[in-house]
């Protein structure tokens, strides 16, 4: 299964789609045993995310019966236009941080999380710090999150990675139909994939969704016209076409309760013939983006 599972629901509010708020703790832990006992054991989260960092080194360690975990987090936003000392000391402070409300001594993964600090001058300065860390076994992969065709372009000419979080979903089809997906392969990257349901966008019933979203409502009624097509949900659809991708490692997918967690796991397994889904892709960034949506 190449489910990881997002955390950033157990730390703040997130999503278009979430009525329920901040997933509570005991619910936390519930999805997190229930993950490990069926095949998920890769976490995703971040210092950004509120208290998701606390909340689940808190869980994996005291209720999990001392399960191993891997674990992926990020750096801290960087302000300024350059990297300098100010920048590295801050990243090496906030992965202590990390590290201890997470209670890993080795972390899987640690991700630049804008992954243009890279290209700033000096960038160079925070990969070289994480590449120290990862010589001295504190982390597995260095890694980078990033959004568009032009990141991986200029990440792959100016730096050797080992990992990459970056957006795919049925209507976000543009780092596959462009082929950076195997272009990262090619150079032995590992590829996460997130945003699979667009914060939930994906999943909202046609009638609730904002009038802001009427330019690609065609498609949006396309994607379920195909899921009935396919006698599956739009759920079970858009999982079981980024899982169809072999380029793609892993799919990391957020829940706010057990019982959504445990429609992810059942609809994971369905596995079903990919053939062309180009019909659905949307190429205005201005909706791919939930940074642009203006909702």
């Amino acid at each position: 299964m190449k489910i990881a599972l997002g955390t950033v629901q157990f730390g703040v509010l997130y999503g278009i789609s979430n009525n329920l708020g901040q997933t509570k703790k005991s619910e936390v832990e519930k999805i997190l045993k229930y993950s490990y006992k069926n095949g998920i054991d890769m976490l995703d989260t971040a210092p950004s995310y509120g208290d998701s960092e606390g909340i689940v080194g808190d869980i994996i360690h005291n209720y999990s019966d001392n399960k191993h975990w891997r674990v992926i987090t990020k750096t801290p936003h960087f302000k300024g236009d350059t990297i300098g000392d100010k920048q590295t000391n801050e990243l090496l402070e906030n992965f202590k941080i990390s590290s201890n409300k997470l209670g890993e001594k080795n972390i899987y993964g640690l991700l630049v999380h804008d992954c243009n600090d890279l290209f700033l001058p000096g960038g160079e300065k925070l990969f070289n710090e994480m590449n120290n860390l990862k010589k001295n076994g504190l982390i597995k992969k260095i890694g980078v999150s990033l959004y568009s065709s032009k990141q991986i372009d200029t990440l792959l000419n100016n730096y050797d990675i080992d990992l990459v979080q970056l957006p795919v979903n049925i209507l976000d089809q543009r780092l596959v139909n462009g082929r950076q997906l195997s272009r990262l392969k090619e150079h032995g990257v590992e590829i996460h994939v997130r945003s699979i349901f667009l914060q939930g966008l994906l999943l909202m019933p046609l009638n609730s969704i904002p009038s802001w979203f009427e330019p690609i409502m065609d498609k949006l009624c396309l994607l379920h016209q195909e899921a009935r097509k396919q006698n599956m949900s739009v759920l079970q659809l858009a999982i079981a076409f980024v899982q169809s991708i072999s380029d793609i490692d892993r799919v990391i997918i957020g829940v706010n309760t057990l019982d959504q967690m445990k429609e992810v796991i059942n609809a994971a397994s369905i596995k079903i013939d990919i053939t062309d889904f180009s019909n659905l892709a949307v190429n205005d960034i201005t909706y791919l983006n939930p940074s642009n949506w203006k909702v």
